[in-house]
């Protein structure tokens, strides 16, 4: 068993690595990518549609908004 580890360990050692350079070639022509890339990505948005907002949006500020745009209180008269 001992020896067959060795053996094992021995060709993995001798073995050449065989990984290659990681080279990023950008998508968006906006970052530098291929110009004609951009219909295809734009007609891809589009037909993904708005989507659902999900995750923590902050708070509801319409009933806020919506007093501000119809105040019904009246000013104060003076004396």
């Amino acid at each position: 068993m001992f020896r067959m580890a060795c053996v094992v360990g021995l060709i993995g050692f001798l073995t050449p690595a065989l990984a290659t350079e990681q080279v990023y070639h950008p998508v968006n022509p906006a970052l530098g990518g291929n110009p004609t890339n951009g219909t295809f990505l734009l007609s891809t948005a589009q037909a993904q549609g708005q989507g659902v907002n999900s995750g923590n949006q902050g708070p509801n500020l319409t009933p806020l908004l919506n007093s501000l745009a119809n105040p019904t209180m009246t000013p104060p008269k003076m004396p």
